[in-house]
């Protein structure tokens, strides 16, 4: 297998990444479930997805779950020393590969990105702002839980800038775009070094979860 999706962690946080990844045109038969948990690995084979019984943060076990030829790591532990560790034995193996891992406590971010992680999400932090969000206005937290909700209501959707959008603005174009990747930058839509759309580009949108499901050029790339 090559430029698949391998997950360590099959608990809460992983099940939720795998179901939003697939909801997003990951297939599952790109997808290699790695946990210490027989229960777990048990959880993941009836749903579908390849798994490696094992330790992550040994060298073998991330082997077995070919990490070396993988595309995307998301690391999912239940503790964050745990995560570390996985990330800098899964870079280690893996110097191309993308990876994503979530911690409890911000801060041990830092040591994660430290470690070789691309992208750290703060699971605690990300709940506590949604929280206090939902206190002070929960219209705007009933709509940031739907965000973060794949496959209902609202869907957040990376994708290439179309022929037609080129030279437009991002205002011109028919999505809710919030975001413009361009090269290894994430500008806002309003910022001025933006200017006008480039055909490199990729957009960040709000899109209804049903449009999605209809236009099979919206789901982002990730190892399909």
């Amino acid at each position: 297998m090559r430029d698949h999706t391998v997950v360590v962690g099959f608990g809460t946080k992983g099940r939720s990444a795998i179901r939003a990844a697939c909801a997003t045109g990951l297939r599952k038969e790109r997808v290699v479930v790695v946990d210490p948990s027989n229960k777990a690995i048990d959880a993941a084979t009836a749903e579908g997805y390849a798994a490696v019984l094992g330790d992550a943060t040994r060298s073998e076990v991330l082997k077995r779950a070919e990490v070396q030829r993988a595309g995307q790591i998301i690391i999912a532990t239940q503790r964050d020393d745990t995560a570390v560790l996985v990330a800098l034995t899964a870079r280690q193996l893996n110097a191309r590969a993308k990876i994503v891992a979530a911690v409890r406590e911000e801060e041990n971010a830092p040591l994660l990105k430290q470690s070789g992680a691309d992208e750290v999400i703060t699971s605690a932090g990300a709940a506590g702002r949604l929280l206090g969000l939902s206190v002070l206005s929960p219209a705007a937290g009933r709509v940031m839980e739907d965000l973060i909700r794949q496959g209902s209501g609202l869907d957040i959707v990376e994708r290439p800038v179309t022929r037609a959008e080129v030279g437009l603005s991002p205002r011109e174009t028919p999505d809710l775009v919030v975001s413009v990747v361009r090269g290894h930058r994430v500008l806002g839509y309003d910022d001025p070094a933006v200017g006008r759309l480039e055909l490199t580009d990729r957009v960040i949108t709000v899109v209804p979860a049903e449009e999605q499901e209809e236009r099979p050029g919206l789901p982002p790339t990730m190892g399909r």
